[in-house]
């Protein structure tokens, strides 16, 4: 089957096989959307690659619920993998391996945890704890017993009211001991959207770190119009203009491309990543850029 590149992009996702973006159907955000009479009130909130060829799984939040859902593209064939009412699931992020998908969980006060969902029937489980945000999981290449993820902690006054973030930090958890690692923290920066692609070396969107602040009455809004809380919408906004595409190796940090909003790694290490122009390929053997798409910042984007 031939590439597909997947761009979640304002709570819809635009395919890219060859030709010009094409909408991936859900019927049942079709459903729900229809329901509210033509208001996009179910939101894709979560993209990844499924666990079969070309398949896609993703995370449709509604009201008060998310589900999980599996597609070949084009299919229509629309699988329902879990449904949660007690839990808000976002960031996607399937195992091989272990067959599971690794995800954020949205947690009380600002706070959010790594969570896990597997075929065992006991539905979501945190693998994460604490007063932080834990976002932006990605398992370890084989997809067996890590997960690397971004990590910041929460900002308080004294009377628990919540004021900011501290820099995000990557970490690797590893589940044979339940250690975790920091691989790599700078309070000049944060690090966002982790890939791996072997042991020691990953990539990862860094940008200057911004000092706390409390949420402006822009973003309680912008919350309150996405049925998120004012601080988990703010540390959803971290990925501004500027960002920078890095390489982190034992040898350090290497700037690949600036202003990227997302992208993904494929399996020859080809870098597909979306800016404020549109969708790129970045060779790794060639060395050279080519545009895939008009398709201007991709909130994720994943390759399948």
């Amino acid at each position: 089957m031939a590439e597909i590149i997947a761009c979640l992009k304002q709570g819809k996702v635009e395919l890219l096989r060859g030709h010009g973006p094409e909408p991936l159907v859900s019927p049942y955000q079709e459903q729900q959307i229809a329901r509210a009479q033509g208001v996009l009130s179910a939101r894709i909130v979560g993209l990844t690659r499924g666990r079969t060829s070309g398949e896609l799984c993703y995370a449709i939040s509604s009201e008060n619920a998310t589900g999980v859902f599996a597609q070949t593209p084009g299919s229509h064939a629309e699988r329902r993998l879990f449904q949660a009412t007690a839990a808000q699931l976002s960031e996607l992020d399937v195992s091989f391996g272990d067959e599971a998908l690794a995800c954020t969980v949205k947690g009380d006060r600002g706070t959010s945890a790594i969570g896990l969902l597997a075929d065992d029937g006991k539905g979501v489980r945190t693998v994460t704890e604490g007063d932080v945000v834990d976002c932006m999981p990605r398992w370890a290449p084989g997809g067996r017993g890590e997960i690397v993820y971004a990590s910041a902690g929460v900002g308080r006054t004294k009377s628990g009211v919540w004021v900011g973030l501290s820099p995000f930090s990557l970490h690797r958890l590893r589940f044979s001991d339940n250690s975790v690692e920091v691989l790599i923290s700078d309070a000049k920066y944060d690090y966002l959207a982790p890939v791996p692609v072997s042991e020691s070396m990953f990539y990862a969107i860094r940008h200057a770190y911004r000092s706390p602040r409390a949420p402006s009455p822009f973003t309680l809004i912008l919350a309150a119009f996405r049925g998120t809380s004012g601080e988990a919408a703010q540390a959803a906004a971290r990925v501004p203009e500027g960002s920078e595409l890095v390489r982190i190796s034992p040898s350090g940090v290497e700037v690949v491309m600036e202003g990227v909003f997302s992208f993904d790694v494929a399996a020859n290490e080809d870098i597909v990543y979306s800016s404020s122009a549109g969708v790129f390929r970045l060779a790794k053997q060639a060395g050279k850029t080519e545009e895939i798409a008009q398709l201007a910042r991709v909130e994720r984007l994943v390759i399948c």
